[in-house]
This record gives C-alpha cells, structure tokens and sequence, in this order.
C-alpha cells in the first residue's frame, strides 16, 4: 500500500473509530467499566456480558439500522460533506474584521479557558440546533429518525439523517466561529484549546464518563444536584421516551444548564421504566417510518417537500 493509499486508511479509521468518534476504543473501555460498577452495585441477577449486551437489543432491526446509518454519516464526515471548520473560519474572519478590521499576533488565550468557552458556545448551538428540530415541523421529519430507534446502543447517537448533520455543522462551525473570532479580536493572539489525543479537553472527559451510556438500556442518573448542571445518560433516555411527561425535555448535550434556562429540563426522582421509539402526543407508539436505510433516508425528505409540494400547487392554480 503506497502512502496516500495508507494515510487514507489511516483517515478513515479515525473518521469511524477516532478520538473524535464516541466508538474510540478508550471511550468503550471506559463505558464497560463504569457499567461494572452499575451492576455491581444493582445486582441485576445475570451474568455481566447478557445484562451488558442484551441479545434482543444486538439483534433488533432498529439496531441493524443503526449501523447502517453510522456508515453513511461517519462516510460523508469523511469525504468532507460535514466541514464545519470552514464555516468557522469564515465566522472568524467577519468577527475580527468587526471588532478590529484586522487580526494582530500575540500571545494566545488561556487554552483551559478557551476550551472551556469552547464547550459552552458550542453546547449552546447543539441545544437550539435540537429543540428546533422538535419545535420546527418541517425539520421535524430529519430528527424523527434518530428518534425512531426503538433499542438504543452507543451507535444510536449516530442514527442520524444526512441534513440533520449538515444543518448542526453550519449552526456549531457559525458559533465556534463567532468565539474564535472574538478571543483573536481581545486577546490579539490565536486560538488554541487544551486538548487530548487532539480533542478539546472538556469533551474528553465527557466522552470518558459515560456519554456511551446515553444511548443504551442502561441507567445511570448524576443525582437531583448535577442533573442541573450536566445531562446525565438517564436524563437523554428521557429525551427519548414515549411518555408524555417526557416528550421536548432534555436538549442538551452535555450541559442541562440550558434546559434549566429555558424550561425545558427534566430531573428524574428515581430511575424510570423507559419504552423508546416515535410516539403521537398521548404517548401511543406511532408505526415505524424507518425500516430500511433507504427509507430513513429518503421519507423525510419526502415529508419536507410536501408542504412545499402543497403550497406551489396553490400558488399554480391561482
């Protein structure tokens, strides 16, 4: 294998299983061992490995989809389709050029600090970016297939639709942007975060504490103080939930403080018997949209056009 040939391999295995992926292998290692301690602790009354990896979620069709899905949006993140960077750096520019019509060199920024900033823009995009998904109906149908899982594992989070994706990178690569751009403007220097194996510090150890366990069967609850401050994996299972009590709460990503803002945060008391899956608004399941890759697809798209579909067959006929 020539070197262009090895460094695209070397490329795509980061693209799916890289420190930026919640499939890196020390997140994986991390999550089992804080699944350990959770069974350890609830003496579920089975084996480790069956209560850890259930056959009925490894083997539901919801699953297979999962992973098909995965190798569609980890192929376009790969091929570039989803580069937010350059939208940061066109953000960037237009904040420097506000603020200072130029950018100057100097001593750069606390990177603690701005990775810390980081994480904050960057959750709040994440937040708007998910709830108007909820909110709006015509974005509604790309979300719908992330919440169409009906089991979820780690490799739910990436149950994504292509335009789902696309739309987070510009709103995230936009607030990035306007961050970076400022810290350059202030500061006079460039922008570096503190990083690990190349990822912002703070994400890290989220990744590191059980962001895995946000999609799966498993409970795990930070206590009724911190489920203020970050979203514990229970809460996002909440978010998934087909109860009513639990449709539109828990956007956020890694901060609840947005939720606690906005009105939209659900504290759990205790734990909660969860059924996942598309549900009307008493909590009735709704039929599976999604029951192929090509109908998850292509049927949101379809369902986007629609209205679209409607509203200039009117305008025609007048």
């Amino acid at each position: 294998m020539g070197f262009q040939g090895q460094a695209g391999m070397e490329d795509l295995t980061r693209a799916l299983f890289g420190p930026g992926v919640r499939l890196f292998p020390v997140y994986l290692l991390a999550t089992v061992i804080i699944a350990f301690a959770i069974y350890q602790a609830t003496k579920p009354g089975k084996p480790f490995l069956k209560w850890l990896l259930p056959r009925e979620v490894w083997r539901h069709p919801s699953t297979l989809l999962d992973v098909k899905l995965f190798a569609v949006t980890r192929g376009l993140f790969f091929l570039g389709i989803f580069n937010q960077f350059a939208v940061t750096n066109a953000a960037s520019i237009l904040v420097v050029s506000a603020l200072l019509g130029r950018a100057e060199s100097g001593d750069p920024a606390n990177p603690l600090l701005v990775g810390f900033f980081a994480l904050l823009v960057n959750d709040f995009g994440v937040y708007w970016v998910h709830r108007l998904h909820h909110d709006c109906t015509s974005l509604w149908p790309f979300h719908a297939v992330h919440h169409s899982a009906e089991v979820m594992t780690p490799i739910t989070t990436y149950r994504k639709h292509p335009v789902y994706d696309l739309i987070s990178s510009v709103v995230r690569g936009a607030f990035y942007g306007v961050l970076q751009g400022t810290v350059i403007a202030v500061f006079f220097g460039p922008m570096a975060a503190t990083t690990i194996v190349g990822i912002n510090l703070f994400y890290f150890v989220f990744n590191l504490l059980g962001s895995n366990l946000r999609h799966s069967h498993i409970w795990l609850s930070y206590g009724r103080v911190l489920d203020h401050i970050l979203i514990s994996p229970a809460q996002h299972q909440i978010h998934h939930s087909r109860a009513p009590r639990h449709h539109n709460k828990n956007y956020g990503e890694v901060l609840a403080i947005w939720d606690w803002i906005f009105g939209t945060l659900y504290v759990p008391k205790q734990a909660e018997a969860l059924e996942f899956g598309l549900a009307d608004p008493s909590g009735r399941p709704l039929p599976q949209p999604h029951n192929s890759l090509k109908e998850a697809l292509v049927e949101p798209l379809e369902q986007f056009a629609e209205p679209l579909r409607g509203h200039f067959l009117s305008v025609r006929k007048k």
